[in-house]
């Protein structure tokens, strides 16, 4: 009885250095511990549901094509709420697109940029999404960590994965290091290659998180 006791004492102590551990370094580095990605499924915001529309997702900038983000019940999507995707997906995700900008361009490109506090230095970057291709279209999700200046001092990126097919989309993560001089870092979205329709691939459930 008494050897079960002080277990139960040390995993209890135990597990109140960890809760202040990580309140420690919660307190830091404000960022810490949390996606960075704002609307990081795309879900604020109307997601297309007809060939050719499009429309701008909020959080994000267009770099490139026509990035944007469609709705699960899109007829011609790739995707559907029947696909693997998020467990907690919402009602759309990032896609390529059917408009001209989309077909004619070599890439949709979105993007944000966040800064970054001097307490995330040498923290751990782990960037994850769910992507999804179609056909000989790639999506790649990127986040690169520069200084002041924006010169980009490293990149974490995940895809394209040319193992990701069939109308599933699958989880990819990758883990990285915020060197010296970081101030801000800028994710973006890229949905490469295509036909001479549409760019279908798509992501979803993105995430950046520092610890």
């Amino acid at each position: 009885m008494r050897k079960l006791l002080l277990t139960a004492v040390m995993s209890a102590v135990a597990a109140v250095a960890l809760v202040s551990s990580m309140t420690a370094a919660a307190a830091g580095c404000p960022v810490c511990g949390k996606n960075l990605i704002k609307n990081p499924g795309a879900d604020a915001g109307r997601g297309v549901n007809a060939v050719g529309a499009s429309g701008l997702v909020p959080g994000w900038t267009i770099a490139a094509g026509q990035f944007g983000a469609a709705s699960y019940t899109f007829p011609n999507g790739w995707f559907s709420a029947r696909s693997k995707g998020p467990a907690k997906r919402g009602k759309n995700y990032f896609f390529g697109g059917t408009t001209t900008e989309a077909v004619t361009a070599p890439a949709s490109i979105g993007t944000q940029t966040f800064a970054l506090p001097k307490s995330a230095v040498g923290r751990k970057a782990t960037l994850s999404g769910w992507l999804g291709n179609y056909g000989e279209n790639r999506t790649q999700v990127r986040a690169q960590i520069k200084d002041a200046s924006g010169a980009v001092l490293s990149t974490v990126r995940i895809g394209p994965a040319v193992t990701i097919s069939g109308t599933d989309m699958a989880l990819r993560t990758r883990n990285g290091k915020v060197p010296a001089k970081t101030t801000q870092v800028t994710v973006s979205v890229i949905f490469s290659g295509g036909g001479a329709n549409y760019k279908l691939a798509g992501a979803d459930g993105l995430s950046l998180v520092l610890s």
